[in-house]
């Protein structure tokens, strides 16, 4: 009984080893040359609060040694905001929302004429309405800035998935 479960793990672990598997957060070679590949892309502006919310995260992400002095890509980023109510009271009025933010986003060559690769991301952060205005003001605020965080670190986890290719 002993000995089969440790041919079973045994080839579990072969198999695995033989199919190609490479962690992509791992401290190997292939991290260190999608970091490298990273570092070397500049982010452009992007348009409005959102934007710079986004724009930042990603800076942090991707070259936080600072800006490239010779970037071999250009990450360009469109955003989208939408916010959409989802509870209603008894007065009719609406006490919950859905904020969301759509992202689509293109690596260019150093050129910036060239789309390598092309994708999309999305976020949605919830936030309750109350009677204080002041309180609304911060909870949509919030919730703008949980979704841009969540939106750089998903154009981040795409990036580095393509680049480690």
């Amino acid at each position: 009984m002993l000995l089969s479960r440790f041919l079973l793990v045994t080839s579990i672990l072969f198999l695995v080893a033989g199919c190609g598997f490479q962690p992509l957060y791992g401290s190997q070679t292939l991290n260190a040359k999608v970091t490298a590949s990273l570092d070397q892309t500049y982010v452009l502006p992007i348009e409005g609060r959102v934007g710079q919310l986004v724009r930042n995260q990603l800076l942090d992400r991707v070259s936080p040694k600072g800006l490239p002095s010779r970037a071999t890509y250009q990450l360009v980023v469109k955003l989208r905001e939408q916010k959409q109510g989802l509870a209603i009271d008894k007065t009719d009025a609406t006490n919950r929302y859905n904020l969301t933010i759509f992202a689509k986003y293109s690596l260019l060559d150093s050129t910036g004429k060239q789309a390598l690769y092309s994708g999309s991301a999305q976020s949605v952060a919830s936030f309750n309405i109350v009677e204080s205005d002041f309180a609304n003001l911060a909870a949509e605020k919030n919730a703008r800035k949980r979704s841009a965080i969540v939106v750089s670190e998903e154009i981040h986890r795409q990036l580095s998935v393509y680049l480690s290719r």
